[in-house]
Order: structure tokens, then C-alpha cells, then sequence
């Protein structure tokens, strides 16, 4: 059996068990391809470091250009930030928005992701919390 046919199969048996659409399903299901995880998480990466995410209250003291940052938070403290911290806030976004697009990703979200995976929540706020004048897609 092929990986496509795999996750064909894996679609239709999602979409019976909880009642939505194949079309649904079909990206619910994807949203555990591991390329696709990793696309969505070198996205958050950089938005972080160069969409000035984590810049309200972190300096970037090494920065790779993908996968990996040192930062050091207002108090002083350093931190390594990879992939494997922003794993757990990342897999809940794209588990509860299986149609996510790497566009629906800011600075503001990679920020809450790199928080969440360094201190188990949100301390630091920026005073914007979207873009002026962005129309919010209903979700």
C-alpha cells in the first residue's frame, strides 16, 4: 500500500467517525505529515526572530536562519529554541485548524508558541495583538 493510499484510507475512516466532509478529513489527516509540520514550524521559527514575534522582550543572540535560536528574555536568561519547543503548541494549532495555511502564520502566534514551549504559557504581551487595519478570517 502506498503512503497516498494509506491516507486516503485514513481520511474516509476519519470523516465516517466524526462526521465532517472527506475534503475535511483528508487535510485533518495531513496535518500529521511530517513535512508539513516541519514547513509550518520553520515558519514560526522565523517569524519569531525576523517578523519581530519574540522581539518585545527577547534579544536574538544567535539565530541559524531555520531551526534553531539562542535568546536571552528581559531578566537575563538564556534559552535554545528549537523545533522540539514550539512541537506541543504548534501540533494543538494545526489539530484544531486542519485547513491552516503557512500565511495564517504572524509574529504574534510564533511568539504565544515560543512562550508556551519555554514557560508553559504567555508572560510577555506586546501592546499590538493583530495587525492594524487586518480583516480576521471567521474561523
Amino acid at each position: 500500500m502506498t503512503s497516498n493510499s494509506a491516507r486516503k484510507r485514513a481520511a474516509r475512516d476519519f470523516s465516517r467517525r466524526h462526521g465532517v466532509n472527506y475534503r475535511v478529513a483528508l487535510q485533518a489527516v495531513g496535518t500529521h505529515d511530517p513535512d508539513r509540520f516541519h514547513a509550518f514550524a520553520t515558519r514560526v521559527l522565523i517569524e519569531a526572530v525576523e517578523g519581530c514575534g519574540i522581539r518585545h522582550w527577547a534579544d536574538v543572540e544567535h539565530w541559524d536562519g531555520s531551526s534553531r535560536m539562542t535568546i536571552t528574555d528581559l531578566g537575563g536568561e538564556s534559552f535554545e529554541v528549537t523545533v522540539s519547543t514550539i512541537r506541543p503548541a504548534l501540533t494543538a494549532f494545526l489539530e484544531a485548524d486542519p485547513g491552516a495555511d503557512l500565511m495564517d502564520l504572524d509574529g504574534y502566534l510564533a511568539d504565544e508558541f515560543i512562550q508556551q514551549g519555554l514557560f508553559g504559557l504567555v508572560i510577555y504581551r506586546s501592546e499590538v495583538t493583530h495587525r492594524p487595519r487586518t480583516a480576521h478570517r471567521a474561523r
